[in-house]
């Protein structure tokens, strides 16, 4: 394994500590603390660039972290593609479809390296922009945004995360899959109970809504043959107003939200941080710190949740309102010069 393949994590995750990373690759991080030592780095340091950092580079040069790092890969291969095939996926099937949130398909990504001779075809809600290179058997769709094709809309997906939290369910996150005595493979999941909290005290209600929503109107569209493209507008005013004019009952429940980010950040992220008011004074100076910001208006661009938090002193507020509002104009400005480019190119 080289820095060249973890870009795909790294792209999403530009700052990470080697703790993080042996956690995001299912390893325990004493396995490599040692190592890291050698090179010193410590395996808790959070790492600006790591593809460029020396003490990572020599690290991935180091014969033994190579060793660790392919025996653990090609396991999880193994166990992964036999799980696959336990489920049904039969050698035969060339066409495999992928049904997901989003936000850029990163998991498809990953399953079609592992299956180059069969086309993936993945339907989201929303696609942001990608940013890595995509592989050759990958097809994405999206019912609502699609920043790879068209800027409409982009603003619906500023704020991805409490989507992320009313999608969520109370199985966990798998985090490999393990052989069982009888043969079997079996998926292990990471089940954290305050993140299950916040699903039976709300989100279980708000998915039973959908779902008696989705049965009263069942007979009508079978009998009436709507398209989705009839119901997309619909259903993006709905995105809109959930992102936009947020009730305040989902506030609550987002922000005592304990969100699992073990792949990339290496724990569980409690939604309700946001940076300090150091962090932000500091951030035009200090390169760690300007980091920290960026990384936070990356994944959360929610300026609703932001104008409604009773938490925070005015001046915080309005400092990290200014932060988020400047990010939103960059990707804006982004993504259409992107697009501009991109038509210039054909």
């Amino acid at each position: 394994m080289s820095t060249a393949e973890l870009m795909r994590m790294w792209n999403l995750y530009s700052t990470q500590s080697m703790f993080a990373l042996a956690r995001s690759l299912g390893l325990e991080p004493a396995a490599l603390e040692g190592l890291c030592s050698r090179h010193g780095l410590p395996i808790g340091e959070e790492v600006v660039y790591p593809w460029q950092d020396a003490r990572v580079q020599a690290l991935f040069a180091d014969p033994d972290f190579q060793l660790l790092i392919e025996g653990k890969s090609t396991g999880d291969a193994q166990r992964l593609l036999a799980y696959i095939e336990q489920k049904g996926l039969a050698a035969t099937d060339s066409r495999i479809g992928v049904v997901d949130i989003g936000w850029r398909g990163t998991i498809q990504d990953n399953l079609a390296h592992v299956l180059p001779e069969k086309t993936l075809f993945g339907h989201y809600l929303g696609l942001a922009r990608v940013l890595n290179e995509q592989p050759v058997n990958c097809r994405k769709h999206a019912f609502g945004p699609n920043l790879n094709q068209h800027p409409e809309a982009s603003h619906l997906l500023d704020a991805v995360a409490p989507l992320e939290m009313l999608s969520n369910s109370p199985n966990g996150s798998v985090e490999g899959y393990r052989l069982l005595p009888s043969g079997k493979i079996e998926a292990q999941r990471l089940i954290d109970e305050e993140e299950n909290t916040v699903f039976h005290s709300y989100v279980s209600h708000f998915q039973q809504g959908v779902l008696f929503a989705a049965q009263a109107w069942a007979d009508y569209l079978d009998n009436h043959a709507v398209s989705s493209a009839e119901l997309r507008p619909q259903a993006l005013a709905i995105w809109n107003a959930l992102v936009t004019r947020t009730p305040g009952e989902m506030l609550e429940a987002y922000t005592s939200l304990s969100h699992n980010e073990v792949f990339g950040v290496g724990q569980f992220v409690e939604q309700s941080t946001v940076p300090s008011m150091g962090v932000l004074l500091r951030s035009p100076f200090i390169r760690r710190d300007r980091h920290s910001l960026i990384q936070y208006i990356r994944q959360s661009q929610w300026a609703a949740s932001l104008k409604k938090r009773t938490d925070l002193n005015p001046v915080h507020k309005a400092l990290l309102s200014t932060a988020v509002s400047a990010g939103k104009v960059y990707k804006y400005v982004r993504v259409r010069w992107q697009h501009h480019q991109a038509k210039r190119g054909t």
